[in-house]
């Protein structure tokens, strides 16, 4: 190993446990927060949703580029396992909120030129913890940290026959920023929430974009059914030659959950 691979790697490192740290004290934080608010109470969300993702941009490991272009439909017949849940905590001005997305797809894919087919294999665990502040009744602010670990492997065949395949995993941590908007809607049993986050900044991606919106609607005080859309966008890529890893992705569609307040 070079030095300066040595170097890049301790670097990373680093990176990786001063990011670790900050997400402990946020959790510490946040806790403090939430048993100094004890008096104004502390509400608890819990959200398992299933999400029916388009799935557009490019899987790149060392020198192979792979286009995937998968319709809901390509996606539901690709996954292998999956799951998407959010939980949500908060006092009077602080709170928490937690999302998790795991997906494991298999489908075919396509060389960059058009020349080579085959398949792609994409695995990804994403989560998000952010820390809210209420600045109104029906807006706060939300800062935090995404951490990805994303794992692809490429097996594409030539028109000789010949078969070229990559593997690869990656995982990074991705500062955000976002907003959180919510009101009801009349004196009924409906409610509107949106959340608009970027991040990345060059930290880990590029860039990173997440928009969300949803209806509710409730039951009762404790339970009640979600209904909207969800939008990521990912711009990762890092490394050269055989050590590259590229994830350039568009991950949005509409999502259904079941909603359960305690």
């Amino acid at each position: 190993m070079n030095r300066a691979r040595c170097s890049s790697l301790i670097i990373r490192a680093l990176h990786y446990l001063t990011s670790a740290l900050g997400l402990a004290s946020l959790i510490l934080l946040i806790n403090h927060n939430a048993y100094a608010q004890s008096e104004s109470g502390w509400s608890n969300q819990g959200l398992i949703y299933l999400l029916g993702p388009t799935l557009d941009g490019t899987s790149g490991v060392g020198p192979v580029d792979t286009e995937v272009d998968l319709s809901a439909s390509d996606v539901l017949d690709a996954i292998d396992g999956g799951f998407l849940g959010m939980y949500r905590g908060e006092g009077a001005r602080w709170g928490v909120l937690v999302d998790v997305v795991y997906m494991d797809l298999k489908a075919d894919g396509t060389g960059a030129s058009g020349v080579l087919s085959g398949e792609v294999e994409v695995e990804q665990t994403s989560a998000i913890l952010s820390a809210t502040f209420r600045v109104s009744p029906t807006t706060q602010l939300m800062a935090g940290a995404l951490y990805n670990d994303v794992s692809a492997g490429i097996s594409l065949t030539g028109p000789q026959d010949t078969v070229r395949t990559q593997e690869m995993g990656e995982e990074w941590i991705d500062p955000m920023v976002g907003v959180l908007f919510e009101t009801p809607i009349g004196t009924g049993k409906w409610s509107f929430s949106g959340a608009a986050q970027v991040g990345g900044f060059g930290v880990g991606s590029d860039l990173v974009t997440i928009l969300t919106g949803s209806f509710s609607y409730h039951f009762n005080e404790w339970s009640s059914v979600d209904i909207g859309y969800r939008y990521l966008d990912f711009d990762y890529e890092d490394g050269d030659g055989a050590d590259r890893f590229k994830f350039d992705m568009k991950e949005h569609g509409p999502a259904i959950g079941w909603r359960f307040d305690f």
